[in-house]
């Protein structure tokens, strides 16, 4: 499946200098697969600790990374703004299942092609999945975006506006060391396993000491065999998992399917070898 994206065109307001285009455009794609990128010289010039509280006057011009962007050109200059925009979007958005973020993808959305000169799209739809310092986080991603759309009458005053606003607030969802869920599912599964690699290990013992000669008849027969030694050793054992309301179930499925249980599971007969748990 190709990765989801996002075609964003946003408009800027007219301005008194015929010069000065009245529309400018601005592609930013979005994708499933986002990975994060290190860390550009201007993020951290904003990580600095002495500038995480930076006015917006007087003396902008003194700042350092107004001065960063000023030595750029205005389309670069532009360019890594919104990188750091789109960053912090995504490290917002990886935070949701993939059914929420294609909501939150479809409201970043109708805000971009928002006319900005009027009241941006109401964040009721967020309500359901977002809590109420998420929506003040996506507040200020929208707000920082919406700030390009001055670029061409204000330049890198525009810019800065848009950093200042975008680092307001709650940070902590902006951490590098945010995982995503399905990170934390990840290691939740590790988790698990490690938790029952002990009564695994005990069921492998029973059963390399309990096979017959000639070996299991079929796998149930090896369930039978071992489950009341297997119960009394956890309980004696005091260990919790699996639980006592769940061992039955779970000693037959590691049985059947475990890697290591199942290994140690020696059928006598090849053509018993299918048969399942009854």
């Amino acid at each position: 499946m190709r990765p989801q994206s996002i075609e964003i065109k946003m408009s800027t307001r007219a301005t008194a200098d015929s010069t000065t285009p009245e529309r400018m455009f601005i592609n930013a794609t979005i994708f499933d697969d986002w990975i994060d990128t290190p860390k550009s010289k201007l993020e951290l010039i904003l990580e600095q600790p002495s500038h995480k509280k930076w006015p917006l006057q007087p003396n902008t011009e003194d700042l350092p990374q107004y001065k960063y962007l000023s030595n750029l050109n205005l389309e670069d200059a532009v360019s890594e703004v919104l990188h750091i925009i789109i960053k912090r979007y995504m490290m917002l958005r990886r935070t949701l299942s993939k059914e929420n973020q294609i909501k939150l993808d479809e409201a970043f959305k109708e805000h971009a092609n928002s006319d900005h000169s009027n009241k941006t799209p109401s964040n009721d739809k967020l309500k359901d999945f977002f809590s109420k310092e998420k929506i003040a986080a996506f507040g200020h991603i929208k707000d920082a975006f919406s700030s390009i759309a001055f670029v061409p009458g204000m330049g890198v005053k525009a810019l800065h506006a848009g950093l200042y606003v975008l680092y307001l607030g709650d940070q902590r969802f902006f951490k590098e060391q945010i995982k995503t869920s399905s990170e934390v599912a990840a290691e939740g599964g590790l988790a698990r396993k490690h938790h029952y690699l002990t009564p695994k290990q005990k069921a492998c013992e029973l059963l390399n000491t309990l096979t017959p000669k000639e070996g299991w008849p079929q796998e149930l027969d090896a369930f039978k065999m071992i489950l009341p030694e297997f119960k009394s050793y956890l309980a004696k054992s005091n260990i919790k998992r699996p639980a006592s309301s769940n061992i039955e179930r779970t000693l037959r499925r590691w049985i059947k399917n475990d890697p290591l249980v199942s290994a140690a599971v020696r059928i006598h007969s090849q053509s018993s070898t299918t048969k399942d748990l009854s």
